[in-house]
């Protein structure tokens, strides 16, 4: 008698099936999201996260930050240069990808936004320029979303994805504000004298502080205080950004704060002036030796003059504006700091509230007004100024005109009237008729040499200062 067997079930081979996939769907879930996982605990984690969807998804996968910025590439030629598109373009596509619920298409490419609390972080762009990852019928645009659908499957791991970006752009940011606060905290630590029975312990706590946050402050320094000019920092932009691209471009290390409108940066030697066995430099350094010094007395001083504009150029090129600073004299020792910043800051406000407004001062060139950097010799400064400009002030301030300001100038030109009309833009009988009104408020003889040379000290003085006489040029 033959051995019948019944046929399968039609239905059972179906539902083992069906388990088959959902069963083969979970475990090539669960290895993606565990690649993920890995991809987020390495080195660069945006570049992981690229790499781990584009060999899922089989696409070029482009990680950008929120201004476009690409971050990371991977699957496509990271040669070529990535194509970009305008600023309106992208400020459109944005705001429509964080209204939509999924990756929004803009021609060839998906994009999916990592955003937190409506601020957006980062962007993952995949590259479908052949449509793969469109439903396969265009009358039924859902039908493609149906689970274990392979497009389902893809939109699911770029949100995965973003999720998983979103989580690391966020940590990051908090992080970096962190760092920022206690950077900040640093500077203004370091900035104040200590009492000289804590300097010992205090000093040690600066330099283990500043470890941590990967800066020696053991090394030489300067302090550098920066103030844009004209009017305030550039909108739309963090301070610590700008300062921070400048540094690089300096490859120079640096701790900063933002004091008003003026940033305090206590900063390492720039690498162009570093030797090779790491020692500091001129003109970073105070020694007249070296690649920028000169045997004269005189060349030196302009051969250090020019080699300073580098550092001007770098914080320029940043504001895409000429900024005043100041540039405090070489430490080296975290204890002199204080120091260092009480001399930029005086640079500064002799670099802006000089007749004529320089871009960078250094300690070193102020010449007579270093006498000005105690408070009693600021004060002494005061009554010399009182002295020689007190009824030109109390004129200028009661009738809002700039005789001291002409006084300046005209001295500065060493008295040449065609030089000094032109300086300020006027006319020569104008500045004949300011000259004489001069004489006549303050009493002084202009054609005396002492006298012109005492009232050009005044002037100086006048803005240095203490209380200060003539306000710093914001």
């Amino acid at each position: 008698m033959a051995n019948d067997r019944a046929s399968p079930d039609p239905q059972l081979v179906r539902e083992r099936q069906a388990r088959a996939e959902v069963e083969a769907a979970l475990a090539r879930e669960y290895r993606f999201q565990d690649a993920l996982g890995q991809a987020l605990r390495t080195d660069v984690p945006e570049q992981g996260l690229a790499e781990v969807l584009h060999e899922r998804l089989g696409l070029a996968v482009v990680v950008e930050d929120s201004s476009g910025r690409v971050l990371a590439r991977a699957g496509d030629d990271e040669g070529a240069p990535y194509p970009r598109v305008t600023r309106a373009q992208r400020d459109h596509l944005l705001d429509a990808a964080l209204r939509a619920s999924g990756p929004l298409r803009a021609g060839e490419r998906l994009a999916s936004v990592a955003a937190s609390r409506g601020t957006v972080l980062g962007v993952i762009v995949v590259l479908d320029p052949e449509d793969i990852l469109e439903p396969s019928d265009e009358s039924d645009p859902e039908s493609g979303d149906q689970p274990g659908n392979p497009r389902a499957g893809a939109l699911h791991a770029i949100s995965l994805t973003t999720s998983a970006l979103t989580l690391h752009l966020r940590h990051r940011r908090i992080l970096a504000r962190t760092e920022l606060r206690l950077r900040h905290d640093l500077v203004e630590t370091v900035l104040v004298e200590c009492h000289p029975d804590d300097l010992e312990a205090e000093v040690e706590r600066q330099v283990a502080w500043a470890s941590a946050l990967s800066h020696d402050l053991t090394g030489p320094h300067r302090v550098l205080a920066v103030r844009p000019r004209p009017g305030p920092w550039p909108d739309g932009e963090a301070v610590g950004d700008l300062l921070e691209h400048a540094a690089r471009t300096l490859d120079m290390s640096f701790l900063g704060t933002l004091r008003g409108q003026t940033a305090v940066l206590v900063c390492g030697t720039p690498s162009l002036w570093l030797d090779g066995d790491g020692s500091a430099m001129a003109p970073w350094s105070d020694r007249a030796a070296g690649r920028n010094g000169s045997e004269d007395g005189r060349g030196r001083h302009v051969r250090s003059k020019a080699a300073w504009r580098v550092v001007h150029d770098a914080f320029t090129d940043v504001l895409q504006g000429a900024p005043a600073i100041g540039v405090g004299g070489f430490v080296e020792r975290p204890e002199h700091l204080p120091r260092s910043y009480r001399e930029a800051m005086q640079a500064l406000t002799v670099s802006t509230g000089q007749a004529e407004p320089q871009g960078l001062i250094t300690f070193e060139d102020l010449g007579l007004h270093r006498r000005h950097a105690t408070n009693e010799s600021r004060r002494e400064a005061r009554a010399f100024v009182e002295d020689w400009l007190g009824s030109l002030l109390a004129y200028d301030a009661r009738r809002q005109t700039g005789l001291v300001h002409t006084l300046g100038v005209y001295l500065d030109r060493g008295g040449d009237y065609d030089a000094t009309a032109a300086a300020l833009h006027i006319h020569r009988s104008t500045l004949r008729y300011r000259l004489q009104r001069i004489r006549e408020l303050s009493g002084h003889d202009l054609a005396n040499a002492d006298t012109r040379l005492n009232l050009h000290a005044a002037v100086r003085a006048a803005v240095v200062a203490e209380p200060l006489v003539l306000p710093a040029t914001e």
